[in-house]
């Protein structure tokens, strides 16, 4: 790549003091913290409508007094979804995410296990206090066979989350719903934009860095904007290289369509705030570009032993071919006219025409905005 482009990205307006010591990986957004909250929500009453099924089909209906099997199921889901979602997936430099998953996996199984324990044990012991009638007793039987059985399905069942926890990591988990409901199963057309992220100077980083530690850099500028991406509404189509391709909805909703500069906006402040780290570690922070682009898109399954949502169409190809007038043109972010009509610019940024471009495989020039932060 290139590296014509300005040496520092700009800096958005506001951004400075409450990014600046945000660790990496951690969201301030208070709506993916409330999308957090829910999802664990979620995960706890599951877990213990779980457990109570297993108390119904195990244990007859006098031993399970107080609801001790919603309860053991409730305070598993509630420590495996914390953790999972505010440690593991939300912390990029957590150790257990820097170690292959089969040995994050055991040290969660061995984990879980003395968990899993305490919420039996604990579950049970809180139901015999809460049985104050000298005419009961606690008759559950706690035998060593029952005792193995419950911490094994128990087990079973939190390593299944697990499991899928890093199955929505690998693919995404609105692309993962969408597998699972066919909703591409048959190519649709929708409206949608597209951003082409890559990074300035990619070629030469990566003969100074080495293949491995650029490896590690391109990780770390990924984690680092990922966060910023999906508070925002975005999916990540794929990683090419040292490019991201990210997607939205284009609809009628102009505030809706502008998610994408939310989005842009909140990756350069994210990036800006994590230059020393990324200084520190590797000698350099990342200056990136980008381009976005609206329009029609068929979307659809493809591939057989591997399936795969696909995006075909003029839209994201004429996304990449700006992409590439930003570095013919020394610009970090430029967006289409036919995006810019669509939407409205958020405060705090601002769009400047540089007039109209010839772009390859297009018959007409496309009129580009620069965009611009203050």
């Amino acid at each position: 790549m290139t590296s014509g482009v300005k040496p520092v990205n700009p800096e958005p307006d506001g951004f400075s003091a409450s990014t600046e010591s945000a660790p990496i990986g951690f969201s301030t957004n208070r709506w993916t913290l409330a999308r957090k909250l829910l999802l664990v929500v979620i995960v706890t009453v599951i877990s213990g409508l779980i457990g109570e099924m297993y108390g119904a089909i195990f244990y007859a209906s006098s031993e399970f007094d107080y609801y001790i099997g919603f309860r053991i199921g409730a305070s598993l889901g509630l420590f495996s979804a914390t953790t999972e979602i505010f440690y593991i997936r939300a912390q990029r430099r957590s150790w257990i995410r820097r170690v292959p998953f089969l040995t994050g996996l055991l040290v969660r199984i061995v984990v879980l296990t003395i968990v899993i324990r305490i919420c039996l044990v604990g579950n049970q012991l809180l139901t015999e206090w809460l049985l104050t009638s000298p005419t009961r007793s606690f008759q559950l039987e706690l035998t060593a066979a029952n005792q193995v059985r419950d911490t094994l399905i128990s087990l079973a069942l939190v390593i299944v989350f697990v499991i899928i926890t890093q199955v929505f990591s690998i693919i995404g988990f609105r692309r993962f719903i969408n597998l699972v409901v066919g909703r591409y199963f048959r190519p649709v057309s929708e409206n949608r934009v597209f951003m082409f992220v890559d990074i300035v100077g990619s070629t030469r980083l990566a003969r100074s860095l080495g293949d491995v530690r650029f490896h590690d850099y391109l990780s770390e500028f990924f984690h680092c904007v990922d966060g910023a991406i999906v508070e925002n509404g975005g999916e990540i189509v794929s990683y090419v290289g040292d490019a991201v391709i990210v997607t939205w909805p284009l609809g009628s909703n102009r505030k809706d369509n502008a998610r994408c500069f939310l989005a842009l906006r909140s990756m350069l402040a994210r990036v800006n705030a994590s230059r020393s780290l990324f200084e520190s570690e590797f000698g350099e922070a990342p200056v990136f570009r980008a381009a976005l682009h609206g329009g029609p898109v068929v979307v659809g399954e493809c591939g057989d032993s591997r399936r795969q949502v696909t995006f075909l169409g003029d839209t994201p190809n004429l996304t990449s071919r700006i992409e590439t007038v930003t570095k013919e043109q020394d610009e970090a972010f430029l967006a289409s006219a036919t995006l810019i009509d669509r939407l409205d610019v958020p405060a705090g940024m601002s769009v400047q025409s540089i007039g109209k471009h010839a772009v390859r495989g297009v018959d007409d020039p496309v009129e580009l905005f620069r965009v611009v932060f203050g």
